[in-house]
């Protein structure tokens, strides 16, 4: 079993952890980094979740690596209209 324990309080945390570790058999793994294939990286301003080892195990399964960025996928303000194109 995994359990994430979080809070505003470094020493009510520690508390916490004190408590568990007296009556169950735990191990403490440290900060938490990655969960469930999400990145979790911490800093004073928040938490910031990440999929970026997602994206790139993708980019990678389908031989995508070598591809270059482009900051806009379609050209900008285009005006669709499904009466207008190709099926």
């Amino acid at each position: 079993m995994l359990m994430i324990i979080t809070g505003d309080s470094a020493i009510d945390i520690f508390d916490l952890k004190k408590l568990l570790k007296q009556n169950f058999k735990m191990k403490d793994l440290g900060e938490l980094c990655y969960f469930l294939g999400i990145e979790v990286i911490q800093s004073p301003k928040g938490i910031w979740l990440l999929q970026r080892q997602y994206a790139l195990n993708k980019l990678t399964k389908y031989g995508l690596m070598s591809y270059k960025p482009i900051s806009i996928p379609l050209e900008q303000n285009v005006k669709l209209n499904v009466d207008e194109g190709d099926a």
